[in-house]
């Protein structure tokens, strides 16, 4: 796989996954956000990327290869966003209550203010990373689902060994 491609599909997971820490902090949407991050980051930049026209036709082991990296990027990125999202939404709570009322709840955000502290730090880092993994392996796994579906509708390119060429 090309190396620009894959700095094109990290920077688009990176803003995807900031998109959805946005759209995780609505304690209404929590459920669904986190649903689309372990499954659907990966086939949204590679349609992205395939309907820009920057990438061509993927094979299985390059679309798992390109599914894991928009899997990890776009995880570690959520948690970038969300968490100091979240943790000023919880101390603005009272305010951001009566300004936002669908905002209100925040039961999961209790647990994060503890261990975004520092003696506890590494423990934080070391569940991010988990989760990515996670998300990777499943990011990829949707990947080559996605790729496989994008090649049954479009004709796959003939090989350049195949092609009989007589130079002259």
């Amino acid at each position: 796989m090309n190396s620009l491609i894959a700095k094109q599909a990290a920077i688009y997971s990176l803003i995807l996954g900031a998109i959805l820490a946005i759209f995780g902090s609505f304690n209404f949407l929590i459920g669904l956000v986190t649903f689309a991050l372990a499954l659907f980051c990966a086939p949204a930049v590679i349609l992205y990327l395939k309907k820009t026209n920057k990438i061509g036709f993927l094979e299985n082991q390059q679309a798992a290869a390109l599914g894991g990296l928009c899997g990890f990027c776009s995880t570690v990125s959520f948690f970038i966003v969300f968490t100091p999202l979240t943790l000023i939404f919880l101390k603005l709570a009272p305010l951001v209550n009566k300004i936002l009322p669908f905002i209100g709840g925040y039961h999961y955000a209790y647990g994060l203010q503890y261990l975004v502290r520092f003696d506890s730090l590494w423990l934080f880092f070391i569940i991010i990373i988990m989760l990515a993994i996670v998300c990777a392996l499943t990011n990829s796994t949707t990947a080559m689902g996605t790729v496989f579906l994008l090649a049954q509708f479009e004709k796959k390119p003939d090989d350049i060994e195949e092609i009989d060429i007589n130079i002259e």
